[in-house]
């Protein structure tokens, strides 16, 4: 098997629209949690402070929706990172893997309320290609012409995380020697705001106001903000990128899934159990060589509660000392992107040897005694292996693991 290497990412999230600076404010203790600008949302959500106008001309932007216009400015950034966009690079020989939860929501809601106000008069033509879960990733394609292979991946809040393992499988085993992968997710609307808030885990939390209600992991978590957000990143075969000579971020070691087979929305500790110890046995590491992990950290007991039993059934009793953050804190949930958003952060994390904090976290549940990195972000000189969880409804799990590259 090949060894697979990042050489391109790029992030958008409620933190910043560049993955340096999304991590730069993580590190700092900002919050990108707010009250939405232009839509009456009952809750502060994390938003993208983002101009479309500035990226896509009115023409585009009338076949584009929010999410594939997030996919192809994160997908921008990493392809111009990695030097991907070159002419001398065949991509053709290139695949294309993504990750959304609800794909084009905003023109779904729109077509409704239309539908329902106006009585089904008036009609837009591009609606079902914008709304279409597989449009973000078709729109990432047609902008570098990559005709290689164009996949979509829909697991719920796994969707990104998976899209990622993916790509890796697929560039590890030969099929192609470069691959473009991550995940994009827009939800802030009215109507799907409505049906969360139904569910009983978004934060009601008056303090969520100021950004500080979300509080995975600790004993008065309220529930997790809304957000919205894309990462994409260039994964290469290393010998490929060597002969190219791209900037390597990290090397990609590992992926494990597993499903849970037990509850639509209850979490099962030993389904991700078995999806982080697949991806450590892919790895080849044992537990004690993870130095971080980012969690899924939802704030939610439920899968706060789960996430830790897992992670003790895996690291066992050097579960307490391995340090672990959940960064939705900070940016949100971003739903299907979730995943791509924190492999970002665990990227950076492994190249500036900095581990990003659990903020706002207050006092962690009876019992529970686990290093969950409160409030200030830490210097890591020693950080090798990360670890990003990413687990979803309908009992989807996916892991990742990477390894700091050190280069010569």
């Amino acid at each position: 098997m090949r060894r697979v290497v990042i050489t391109g990412m790029g992030a958008l999230s409620a933190l910043g629209t560049t993955a340096q600076s999304c991590f730069d404010n993580l590190i700092a203790g900002h919050s990108g949690i707010r009250p939405h600008p232009t839509h009456a949302l009952p809750f502060p959500v994390g938003y993208v402070d983002f101009d479309a106008d500035a990226h896509f001309s009115k023409m585009q932007l009338l076949g584009l929706d929010r999410v594939s216009q997030l996919a192809i400015v994160a997908a921008e950034q990493a392809m111009q990172q990695a030097q991907a966009a070159e002419p001398k690079l065949d991509r053709l020989q290139m695949g294309v893997f993504w990750g959304t939860g609800g794909g084009g929501c905003e023109s779904t809601e729109h077509a409704y309320a239309k539908f329902f106000d106006a009585g089904g008069e008036r009609k837009k033509l591009l609606t079902v290609p914008a709304a279409m879960i597989h449009a973000a990733a078709a729109q990432v394609a047609m902008r570098f012409g990559i005709g290689g292979e164009c996949q979509t991946y829909s697991t719920a809040c796994s969707s990104a995380a998976v899209a990622i393992g993916e790509a890796f499988r697929r560039v590890q085993y030969g099929h192609w020697p470069m691959a473009l992968a991550g995940g994009a997710e827009a939800p802030l609307l009215p109507g799907v705001m409505n049906s969360w808030m139904a569910m009983r885990v978004l934060c009601t939390d008056p303090q969520d106001a100021s950004g500080t209600g979300c509080r995975p992991f600790s004993a008065d978590r309220c529930g997790f903000a809304m957000a919205e957000g894309a990462a994409a990143f260039v994964l290469e075969d290393l010998e490929h990128a060597q002969a190219r000579g791209a900037t390597i971020l990290a090397e990609m070691l590992g992926y494990g899934v597993s499903n849970d087979a037990a509850h639509i929305t209850k979490p099962d500790s030993q389904g991700q159990a078995r999806a982080m110890q697949s991806a450590l046995k892919l790895a080849k590491l044992a537990p004690h060589d993870i130095g971080y992990i980012n969690a899924h950290g939802t704030a939610t007991h439920a899968g706060d509660m789960a996430e830790v039993q897992s992670i003790e059934q895996v690291f066992g009793a050097g579960a307490s000392g391995i340090p672990v953050s959940a960064t939705k804190s900070a940016h949100g949930h971003a739903m299907g992107a979730s995943g791509a958003l924190e492999w970002a952060v665990t990227i950076e994390a492994l190249r500036r040897q900095v581990l990003p904090p659990t903020t706002h976290f207050t006092h962690a549940d009876a019992g529970v005694s686990m290093d969950f990195i409160p409030h200030t972000a830490r210097l890591a000189p020693a950080l090798q292996c990360a670890m990003s969880n990413s687990f979803a409804f309908g009992g989807n799990n996916a892991v990742l693991i990477a390894r700091r590259w050190e280069s010569a």
